[in-house]
């Protein structure tokens, strides 16, 4: 466990512009945040150790917020070039999502494995040293994240931890199970976290990979991406409602359910659920409700009388309502922070436009 004697002070609070000073910057990494805050299984800290949690803690909820205008900026100046058909492959893109994503990278560790779906975009953009590779990726370039081999749908990229994407419907969660197993036998800390959607609900691999992981009482959180949606019909046009958490509750695994795309409460409640997979290793699922706020693929809009809009100069938010999470962010700062945050945001733009 890291000592928390060494631990920079870091008093900059989740209420404060989403930027962390230049100071702090220099000290912590987005990725390196959650190894700050490890406690031991019993939680004993001194009341010096407690303080220092609860400062990075607030600095790490900062950077989430930060984290999901970046994504919708960086995701809104894709689809701008997939409009232009700039790309040689499919993207999938996730606006609307970005809290999840979020809050996802950041409780994911260095020694932790990250399985992912078709719709990869998010993750792999939050999770690259630089962006711009992923971007690279879908032109097929050799300087893409994996030197244009993966394109989009199955790209992974391991040294961010991105273990495996699949464009397979369900697929993953087989895999998962078997990443899952291996950290096990090999003991540690260390846990899986597989994305899915509502669709793979349909897929046996759904159910055999969660008794499975319940058998074995495998360190494995498995993330159901909740939009209603597969391609373009919804849950009420394709079968049966399930209930997710009854099915858990029936072989004895844990359930959580996400809504609001509040980010810094999803990272606390994940970040909860994922300590207690390490010090105690059992599956659990989390649910999220999201709304994809663009097409299944390619560009946003798709055609000419496409209902959906979404153009970068509109600015960030696309929904003005709390299926946005960048409008969730709007209303808690009101609208003229707000304006500062995109301001800072646009800063840090992909610059796509120069090649």
């Amino acid at each position: 466990m890291l000592s928390f004697l060494t631990l920079p002070r870091v008093s900059w609070c989740a209420a404060s512009l989403p930027s962390p000073p230049a100071a702090a910057k220099n000290t912590l990494d987005k990725f390196q945040i959650i190894k700050l805050i490890e406690v031991t299984p019993n939680h004993g800290l001194s009341g010096e150790s407690v303080s220092r949690v609860v400062e990075v803690t607030n600095f790490q909820l900062a950077v989430g917020e930060n984290l999901v205008a970046k994504l919708r900026l960086w995701q809104m100046e894709i689809n701008e070039e997939l409009k232009k058909k700039r790309f040689k492959v499919p993207v999938h893109l996730g606006l609307g999502t970005e809290a999840l994503v979020a809050a996802v990278s950041l409780i994911v560790r260095d020694s932790d494995s990250l399985l992912l779906t078709h719709r990869n975009a998010a993750y792999n953009l939050a999770r690259a040293t630089d962006p711009r590779d992923v971007v690279r990726e879908y032109e097929l370039s050799r300087e893409g994240t994996a030197f244009g081999q993966l394109g989009s749908m199955n790209l992974s990229n391991p040294e961010s931890g991105v273990v495996y994407s699949s464009s397979i419907l369900g697929n993953n969660i087989s895999v998962a199970c078997g990443f899952a197993f291996g950290q096990k036998i090999s003991g540690g800390n260390s846990i899986t976290v597989v994305l899915t959607g509502d669709g793979a609900l349909e897929e046996g691999a759904f159910y055999e990979g969660l008794v499975f992981a319940k058998s074995h009482d495998l360190p494995l959180i498995l993330v159901v991406d909740n939009n209603d949606y597969s391609m373009a019909s919804a849950i009420s046009q394709r079968r049966c409602n399930i209930n997710l958490e009854l099915f858990c509750k029936s072989i004895g695994i844990d359930y959580l359910m996400l809504v609001g795309n509040d980010v810094n409460f999803y990272v606390k409640e994940l970040e909860k659920a994922s300590g207690r997979l390490r010090t105690n290793s059992s599956p659990m699922v989390v649910e999220v409700h999201t709304t994809l706020l663009n097409q299944h693929a390619g560009p946003t809009p798709g055609w000419p009388t496409d209902p959906m809009q979404v153009h970068l100069s509109s600015g960030l938010v696309i929904a003005e309502d709390v299926s946005d999470p960048v409008f969730v962010l709007k209303e808690k700062y009101g609208e003229t922070t707000f304006s500062n945050i995109e301001s800072k945001v646009f800063s840090e733009s992909l610059r796509l436009d120069k090649k």
